[in-house]
């Protein structure tokens, strides 16, 4: 645990170095870049509006043979354990719920035939867990601007939303994203948050990535509705019958100061 600890520190402390060495000198800055992306800011917002139900390529999640080594690597396995309300349940969670314990979380893949990296959710991620508001994003057209990279999405036999695939490319560094997204994107982003009723809580410079002239978000299920910011322990259990989560809903705000702003002054829809 210590150890951990001191690399985290010692990870953490590299990255304030380079953020203000490239604060500083500018230095690995794509000025081209930002300009662009504020060309393509004024073009969205001279649209006026999302582009709802723009079709994305899907597969289905057993189609895809990710036990297949030669050609799929596991990256990631955020898995754990969700309670799933059932009225014939067995056991009873923290919330007096009779239920039982499932398989949570997303697993991660780098398929090196399409180089993408492909995420796949437990079946109740996005139908009754964390994942509750993804269908809802796509569906409103969210992320036709921001997730340039998005490969395609993932649902069951049943077309039930289980994950997507995004084209792989380069994380942003701290200074990258404040240039990039929180200037070259930042008024795209809150317009998207107004018109869509939903926001970004982890919107971050490591949920980001540059794929040659495009910038990309790439955790798209971090979006809750707007009316749900800001939010303690207390709301988050009386939100249970809509999605099932054991822990608050707005623990940290992990977006930009000025992404926080925007969304206090946004009027109530």
């Amino acid at each position: 645990m210590l150890f951990r600890r001191l690399q985290r520190s010692i990870a953490y402390l590299a990255r304030q170095i380079f953020y203000w060495i490239q604060r500083g000198t500018g230095w690995g800055i794509d000025n081209a870049l930002e300009e662009k992306l504020v060309d393509r800011t004024r073009r969205f917002l001279a649209e006026g509006h999302l582009r709802k139900g723009n079709q994305v390529p899907t597969r289905r999640v057993e189609s895809i043979e990710l036990s297949d080594s030669s050609r799929f690597r596991l990256t990631r396995d955020d898995s754990y354990k969700r309670f799933v309300a059932l009225d014939d349940g067995t056991e009873v969670d923290e919330f007096g719920r009779n239920g039982r314990w499932v398989p949570r979380g997303c697993r991660i893949f780098h398929d090196h035939v399409e180089d993408t990296y492909i995420k796949v959710f437990d079946q109740y991620f996005c139908m009754r867990g964390e994942g509750r508001f993804l269908p809802t994003a796509f569906e409103s057209g969210v992320y036709d601007f921001l997730c340039p990279a998005l490969a395609y999405l993932i649902k069951d036999d049943h077309g039930n939303l289980r994950g997507y695939a995004i084209h792989s490319g380069q994380l942003l560094t701290p200074y990258e994203f404040e240039r990039y997204v929180g200037s070259g994107l930042k008024e795209a982003i809150c317009e998207i948050t107004r018109q869509s009723g939903l926001y970004f809580y982890d919107l971050t410079y490591h949920n980001s990535i540059r794929r040659d002239d495009e910038i990309s978000l790439i955790d798209l299920e971090s979006v809750l509705p707007v009316g749900w910011y800001g939010q303690d322990k207390a709301f988050s259990m009386r939100m249970l019958q809509y999605i099932d989560i054991g822990f608050p809903i707005q623990d940290k705000f992990l977006s930009p100061d000025w992404y926080a702003r925007y969304i206090e002054e946004l009027p109530e829809q």
